[in-house]
């Protein structure tokens, strides 16, 4: 009996260290600037799922296209339907690596460079981005931000629209992880 406890007593502290290495948020904002001198086309989600693991500086990121909120209705309905195609491609994903040293014990901001697959669309490409990021104890705060074009993720725009969206498309992203609980 003791040493199934004492099985179990170490099980969970290699489980609990183990989870101050990983951090999560389901709740990250993303929200992206389409935005020409016709147009001002914008819009957010809060919905993004993001998963870091600072022993491994890796990050990863997950959005449903049909979270992201336009202020006028058709736009949103464009952007899903002829744009994203948000039925057959339902995510935008980012995979990648914290490529720039981070001292995970600091708690003062520092900029890196995240290199890695970000997938739209159904097209991945290989993007790096910088982002700052804000080690802590009990959560890590981020955001970055990085320019795509829809040709580049296959996403075609009809010439009757072209002038109204920018030929860039800014993304920002910000989250506050917190550790992950399993």
């Amino acid at each position: 009996m003791k040493k199934l406890i004492l099985c179990l007593a170490f099980g969970l502290i290699a489980l609990y260290s183990g989870a101050q290495n990983r951090f999560f948020t389901k709740d990250a904002k993303i929200n992206f600037n389409s935005s020409t001198p016709l147009e001002d086309i914008v819009a957010e989600s809060n919905q993004a799922t993001t998963f870091m693991d600072i022993e491994k500086n890796e990050v990863v990121f997950s959005v449903l296209t049909t979270s992201f909120k336009f202020r006028r209705a058709l736009m949103e309905e464009h952007f899903n339907e002829n744009y994203m195609e948000s039925a057959k491609f339902p995510k935008a994903k980012f995979s990648g690596k914290i490529v720039s040293p981070v001292d995970w014990k600091s708690e003062r901001p520092v900029i890196v460079d995240v290199k890695g697959q970000l997938t739209m669309h159904g097209v991945t490409k290989e993007v790096t981005l910088k982002a700052q990021i804000t080690p802590g104890k009990m959560k890590i705060s981020a955001s970055a931000e990085l320019k795509v074009t829809p040709e580049d993720f296959s996403i075609s725009i009809p010439s009757a629209v072209r002038d109204k969206i920018a030929k860039e498309v800014t993304i920002k992203i910000d989250a506050t992880y917190a550790p992950y609980q399993q």
